[in-house]
């Protein structure tokens, strides 16, 4: 039967339908109803379409319209509206596979392959999805290629050769990973020979060593050792107390090799717990005892503990921890501290001395209390009046009452190349002595 005989007899079942029970009564409804379930069979979805339309509410024609001419949009490519008609009557028959079956159609449509593959899979035997599966599954590799290759071209063998990896040794994959493995190599040594150049000895050499037995790294490594252990020994050779924190640590990264730890010991050997103390020193708050001062309500003398208030090249600024004497005026002229360093200055703490400390309260000794002195104590900070603050018991900076005979709470300023440091580990239960 040809078109025009189709549409003339889907014409003549329109018509019978809508003249109804006036006078087509040769074809009931649900004579109709099947002849438009045959067409939808047929793939004569358009014709079916029209003639579940014109059946209205019989049975389920209103959802079997929308459906078919559903299934007509998506014959002729018209996807939007395909899935705008399945919309509106999901779940019904296969609206759902239908729905999953268009988005698989997009993501195909817009590159994203995997996306549509897992779907078809998903979908089984359901239209042309095992056919579409099928040609996915040898399409998803090129694509793959073709995106490894345009990763090369930008630069990015990393992500190329991650992608040729993943591939399992398809086509060319294997071919192509190889030479994105030798462009990073080349990358690699480029860079280590640009940190080499900058005089990087050490990041030079951990770069070459990194690369392993690519290209000759190795021996490039062990050239960068030679010059590292070289600079090594010539720092040693002019090393100060200032700056062997800086070359202890750079020793210490490297003390797995034997060379760098001989030079390493011997840096302590030289500086000792010196070197311990301003290393501690830098981040944190350490004691040390130094000196001895009277401190029991007799006069007998004890060591006087201190606590490091920060660094300033060789020198420590501490700042002790006790009032050890009261004087009616801001001076520490007439204090008769013993056994102090000649590398030690006393003086007076001022408030930006103390700024580093959360605390500033501290108690006085028995032999300072006797005194008269109390917890309050002189800061050498002078007013516009010519008055000395004092830090009071509570820790504020105040205005000293006339009452009261303020503290001495000294500050000291310790060059440690004049002085040397034999034991403890700056703890106040084991202070720097």
């Amino acid at each position: 039967m040809n078109a025009k005989c189709k549409k003339f007899l889907t014409m003549l079942l329109l018509v019978c339908v809508s003249i109804g029970a006036a006078g087509c009564s040769a074809y009931s409804n649900q004579r109709y109803y099947e002849r438009a379930q045959l067409m939808m069979g047929s793939g004569e979805y358009a014709e079916a379409a029209e003639l579940f339309h014109q059946l209205g509410e019989y049975e389920d024609s209103a959802e079997y319209a929308l459906y078919a001419a559903a299934l007509d949009a998506l014959q002729r490519g018209k996807i939007d509206l395909a899935r705008a008609n399945l919309l509106e009557i999901a779940p019904f028959k296969s609206a759902d596979r239908y729905l999953r079956y268009l988005d698989a159609l997009d993501a195909e449509n817009e590159g994203e392959l995997d996306s549509a593959l897992d779907i078809y899979v998903s979908l089984g035997s359901f239209e042309d999805c095992a056919e579409r599966a099928q040609t996915l599954e040898a399409a998803i590799p090129e694509q793959a290629i073709r995106q490894g290759r345009q990763l090369m071209s930008q630069g990015d063998y990393e992500g190329a050769r991650d992608l040729f990896l993943s591939l399992n040794g398809y086509g060319q994959s294997r071919a192509l990973s190889d030479a994105c493995t030798a462009a990073i190599a080349r990358k690699a040594y480029l860079a280590a020979e640009d940190l080499l150049g900058a005089g990087d000895y050490l990041g030079a050499m951990n770069a070459f060593a990194a690369m392993g037995d690519t290209l000759d790294a190795a021996h490039r490594a062990e050239e960068c050792r030679s010059l590292l252990l070289k600079q090594a020994e010539e720092a040693f050779q002019a090393v100060t107390l200032e700056t062997a924190d800086a070359l202890d640590e750079q020793l210490e990264s490297l003390s797995a090799d034997a060379a760098f730890a001989e030079i390493r010991q011997a840096l302590a050997e030289k500086f000792g717990v010196n070197l311990s103390l301003l290393r501690a020193a830098r981040s944190e708050h350490p004691y040390v005892l130094l000196g001895t001062y009277p401190m029991g309500e007799s006069g007998a003398e004890s060591d006087v503990l201190w606590q490091v208030l920060r660094v300033d090249g060789n020198q420590l600024v501490l700042l002790c921890c006790s009032v050890i004497d009261a004087s009616s005026v801001a001076t520490t002229s007439d204090l008769p501290m013993a056994d102090t360093p000649d590398a030690a200055e006393i003086s007076l703490p001022s408030a930006a001395d103390l700024a580093t400390l959360t605390d500033l309260t501290c108690a006085a000794t028995p032999y300072a209390a006797a005194q008269g002195a109390s917890a309050v104590y002189w800061l050498r900070d002078t007013l516009e009046s010519g008055i000395h603050p004092v830090i009071s018991e509570t820790g504020a900076l105040t205005l000293p009452a006339d009452t009261e005979v303020p503290g001495i709470r000294p500050l000291a300023l310790l060059d440690l190349t004049g002085y040397v440091f034999t034991a403890g580990d700056g703890t106040e239960e084991n202070p720097y002595r």
